[in-house]
């Protein structure tokens, strides 16, 4: 048994090991990698099928003519623009299919995302290339980065909004309640020029001497002073809740200025709209935070809301958080903005009272949608307790071009919820697709 486990191993070591399925992919990746390193594009594009579809941030390119098309941009200079490897290949059982992913570098060797390919073996044994991307990118910004730029935008009479900027893509969209939506918006910088603001009197936009300018139509021409600022000709308006509203408004007002629109939990546009309690049943799903809310009562019974503010903000912050998500688990996810005092609830309930005496007074009309002619998507949680589900169908029926992605079970904040199914939404509309969950919808009610 000695002698011929010696000899096994002398065999072994004697004879290259038999090459896996894997192998072969791994080692078809590696020269495709090395073909575009060597500037050799005929050996490059030998390996693409003809069918193959590559999925770029921006755009889609089916089949050969249009990848080589596109490509040959990147054998412009001597030396490749950026390089990849695989470090991790799978294959099916039948052997016949074979994705790899990895790293892919600059020309300096900086991390700059990574790569997914999916390949397909021919009837001669080699691997071609059927798909192609999208892998996922480097985070935009490390955990502790500062944003790119931050600064002030004074208003038409004088008031300071606050705003931040992220990357420098192609595509511009602009983002009100900074103070809420940045650090989860600004993963949209990877495609986009994120630009963010606080609405004047909130977040860290400077506090307001008076409420009197505290409307929506305000808010409008609020809008209209940072797209001119940025000198943004075009943009995407992506409006959450009663700003979902406010985006309409402005695009009623400046069609000429937007290319495409995005509500996100969307307020109705007519207050005190009923809808079908079907469509209505997430707003009477609280969950019971009982302590918190014992708390909460007595401090606002001791009117602490007044005399301790800040201390007050933190307890209605732990929970009213709760009526933001739909899964409990999420709640931590709402992070607290009781160190902005324009956030505190003194300020904020004078704040709103002005703001929703000018909303309760809209009449927008069928007129008025039809002037939004641009692609709309609109995303609704079913949970929703701040705008019920059935504003979100609504604004997606009543639009001329308009598509609905409902979040099953999110509320309120639906990206906390299902970052994916929001953000991914987002991201294939902004790419000028709609996403494949969009429902165009005829009915109000999905059960008539």
């Amino acid at each position: 048994m000695r002698v011929l486990t010696a000899l096994a191993i002398v065999l072994m070591t004697a004879m290259p090991a038999l090459a896996t399925p894997a192998d072969d992919v791994r080692n078809a990746e590696t020269a495709f990698a090395k073909a575009f390193a060597d500037r050799d594009q005929t050996a490059f594009f030998r390996f693409v099928l003809d069918d193959a579809t590559f999925l770029a941030p921006l755009r889609t390119l089916a089949g050969k003519k249009a990848i080589v098309d596109r490509w040959s941009r990147f054998f412009a200079s001597p030396v490749a623009p950026f390089s990849w490897g695989p470090d991790r290949v799978a294959v099916n059982a039948a052997g016949t299919i074979g994705e790899t992913a990895g790293p892919v570098y600059d020309a300096d060797g900086h991390h700059i995302g990574n790569f997914n390919s999916v390949w397909v073996k021919q009837s001669d044994g080699t691997w071609k290339v059927l798909f192609d991307g999208p892998g996922s990118p480097a985070a935009v910004f490390a955990a502790d980065a500062s944003p790119v730029e931050e600064g002030d935008v004074t208003a038409d009479d004088g008031a300071k909004l606050h705003y931040k900027k992220a990357g420098n893509g192609p595509i511009t969209v602009i983002v009100p309640l900074g103070f809420i939506v940045y650090d989860d918006f600004k993963q949209l910088a990877d495609v986009a020029t994120v630009i963010t603001y606080d609405p004047r009197g909130r977040g860290r936009s400077s506090p307001l001497k008076s409420l009197d300018s505290v409307t929506i139509q305000q808010d409008v021409r609020d809008l209209e002073t940072i797209r001119a600022h940025f000198k943004a000709d075009k943009f995407v308006p992506i409006g959450f809740s009663y700003l979902g509203l406010m985006v309409a408004m402005y695009t009623i007002d400046h069609s000429e200025h937007v290319t495409r629109l995005v509500q996100i939990g969307p307020v109705p546009r007519k207050a005190g709209t009923q809808y079908p309690k079907r469509l209505t049943n997430g707003m009477a799903d609280v969950f019971d935070v009982a302590e918190d809310t014992n708390k909460w009562r007595e401090m606002r019974a001791q009117g602490m809301a007044e005399s301790a503010p800040r201390e007050f903000c933190e307890a209605d912050a732990k929970v009213f958080r709760y009526v933001l998500i739909g899964n409990p688990a999420h709640a931590s996810r709402i992070k607290s903005n009781c160190d902005l005092p324009n956030e505190w609830p003194v300020n904020t309930d004078k704040h709103f009272q002005h703001l929703f005496e000018s909303i309760n007074a809209l009449n927008i009309t069928p007129a008025d949608l039809a002037k939004i002619t641009m692609p709309v998507l609109v995303i609704h949680g079913t949970k929703d307790r701040n705008a019920p589900y059935g504003s979100g169908r609504e604004w997606a029926m009543s639009l001329p071009d308009a598509r609905l992605v409902t979040v099953d079970g999110a509320a309120h904040v639906s990206w906390a919820d299902d970052p994916i199914a929001v953000f991914g939404s987002i991201r294939e509309f902004l790419r000028g697709n709609w996403p494949l969950t969009a429902e165009k919808i005829t009915a109000l009610d999905p059960e008539k």
